[in-house]
């Protein structure tokens, strides 16, 4: 069984339905988690494999963690304002299915943690001087959504935006209870404990697109680098086995 989780809230029901729809075919059960909503969604009800799931409290992106998955071989993570193709879940499988054996979460967005060199370029100088523990949010190479990647490489954080985990990796709502807003760190905690390796998984350029909100966590929560989330942050970063490198699967 393939599942794919959604969690969304009122100011995004414009862009909802693009995206329930895009999805739906693809699986055999999408779940939409609807934050601060009181009844469900009367453009949602007659899609027959969508779950529409009003939790007992606002969820936000911890959302994509409330359903129970228990039985499915695949779940994916998506959001609201990611324009997804018609092959998105059958070209992820086919990508994950080709890490080859062991234990991955896979994804198209993903973070590359890294600490500023000495250098005498007054840019490159300031960054370093103006780096700390408590800011490493800030310091990273990005795996973008919307950029070519031509093959796999190791991370050490994908993002929920468009990832995919097989069921029986998939963390408890207990685990990631509490992570509003950084679920992204919280869920590269899980793997790194439990030995699962991060993957940005190879695409063509625009192969995923954008719907622009004007709030969004990462400018509103991410940027400012709170110290827990930094904290958490160093639980794994840098110790992941072969990051940065291109994972070559078995023959």
């Amino acid at each position: 069984m393939i599942v794919a989780n959604l969690a969304t809230y009122p100011p995004r029901r414009d862009a909802l339905l693009p995206v329930v729809q895009a999805i739906a075919p693809q699986v055999d059960r999408l779940n939409v988690v609807l934050n601060q909503y009181d009844d469900t969604l009367p453009e949602l009800s007659g899609i027959a494999n969508v779950e529409q799931i009003i939790p007992d409290y606002d969820t936000k992106d911890v959302g994509k963690f409330y359903p129970d998955v228990s039985g499915a071989e695949y779940v994916f993570l998506i959001d609201d304002d990611l324009i997804y193709p018609a092959d998105f879940v059958s070209k992820t499988i086919e990508r994950f299915d080709a890490l080859g054996s062991g234990k991955f979460m896979g994804g198209y967005h993903a973070s590359l943690y890294t600490k500023p060199e000495f250098s005498l370029s007054p840019k490159k100088l300031l960054k370093r001087l103006r780096y700390s523990d408590d800011r490493i949010a800030d310091y990273r190479k990005p795996y973008r959504f919307y950029e070519q990647l031509n093959a796999p490489v190791v991370v050490d954080q994908v993002a929920t935006n468009a990832a995919i985990l097989r069921g029986a990796d998939f963390p408890p709502h207990d685990f990631m209870a509490g992570s509003q807003k950084f679920v992204d760190v919280r869920l590269a905690a899980w793997c790194f404990q439990h030995g699962i390796r991060p993957v940005a998984l190879p695409k063509d350029a625009g192969w995923l697109g954008e719907v622009r909100f004007e709030e969004t966590i990462f400018r509103d929560f991410t940027r400012k680098n709170p110290p827990h989330v930094a904290a958490e942050i160093w639980s794994y970063a840098f110790k992941i086995e072969g990051r940065g490198m291109p994972l070559n699967p078995p023959a």
